[in-house]
């Protein structure tokens, strides 16, 4: 069986015919994105504002080759599927995915993918957002990124915040942007210093304790179990079982766990090495 839904910020696919007793469930979410480079008005230098905002500060752009936007564009396709695919596994508290497998009844639970297709931006091709993309020049080494909004110096690790101890905590912008496109809000937004229904962007709602700013969702590079909600929600939604709300249903885990047999279920087994059935 293979199952799909379309929403604003992702396509999710669930696949079960790769199920068996060693094989989970797998979920693949899509993220489409039209690129547009973004090139000087006049020439091949100019300046563009820190978050497309012409009251902020001007930087030094140059213009975009055919090579380097092809290039900028795998690479970024390439770190996002990296970073996001395969990192977490939901736990299935639901009967609906089981399976008979060689006379014994299996459970599966649900591997997480993630697939990120990009193009130019055009008027014949559906996306689920459009990002504007610039290309500083050298002497630049900041940008006023935003999720619809980046730089070719997105994938490079740069220092967003500081520890307790005034070590550097490091992050790739775009990665953290993949993350927001998929729905995810800044780590500590719904905490007392960052308030759902105040400005999420002011620097208490990327985190104040070293943990929280260290998250993928803070100033660094860290995924946590909460970056799981987007695929959480993905199941809720295919098949109308559990909630995202609900610490019990598809539950997150960062270690690979494998179908489980009704007996294992019953007892509240879970099997995270693969064992011969």
């Amino acid at each position: 069986m293979k199952k799909t839904v379309s929403r604003k910020s992702w396509n999710a696919e669930l696949n079960t015919d790769v199920c068996t007793r060693y094989i989970n469930a797998k979920l693949t979410l899509t993220l489409c994105l039209e690129f547009r480079r973004i090139n000087p008005k006049k020439g091949a230098t100019g300046t563009y504002h820190d978050y497309g905002d012409p009251t902020r500060k001007s930087r030094k752009i140059v213009k975009w080759t055919d090579a380097e936007w092809l290039n900028w564009k795998a690479s970024f396709v390439k770190s996002s599927e990296q970073f996001w695919s395969q990192k977490f596994w939901l736990l299935n508290n639901f009967s609906e995915l089981e399976l008979d497998d060689g006379g014994t009844k299996y459970r599966p639970n649900i591997d997480c993918y993630f697939k990120l297709k990009a193009s130019d931006a055009s008027f014949f091709t559906r996306s689920h957002y459009t990002i504007d993309v610039v290309r500083l020049d050298p002497s630049e080494k900041f940008f006023g990124s935003h999720s619809r909004l980046y730089d070719n110096l997105d994938l490079n690790p740069t220092v967003k915040a500081r520890d307790s101890a005034g070590g550097a905590i490091m992050q790739k912008g775009g990665i953290h942007e993949v993350g927001h496109l998929l729905g995810l809000p800044h780590v500590d937004v719904g905490k007392a210093h960052c308030p759902t229904n105040a400005n999420t962007n002011i620097k208490p709602c990327y985190g104040i304790t070293d943990k929280d700013k260290s998250s993928i969702m803070g100033s660094g590079m860290v995924l946590r179990l909460k970056d799981a909600d987007p695929w959480r929600l993905a199941m809720t939604t295919l098949l109308s079982k559990g909630s995202v709300t609900s610490g019990s249903d598809w539950k997150a885990s960062k270690q690979i766990h494998y179908p489980r047999t009704m007996n294992e279920v019953a007892k509240n087994i879970h099997v995270t090495t693969k064992i011969t059935r």
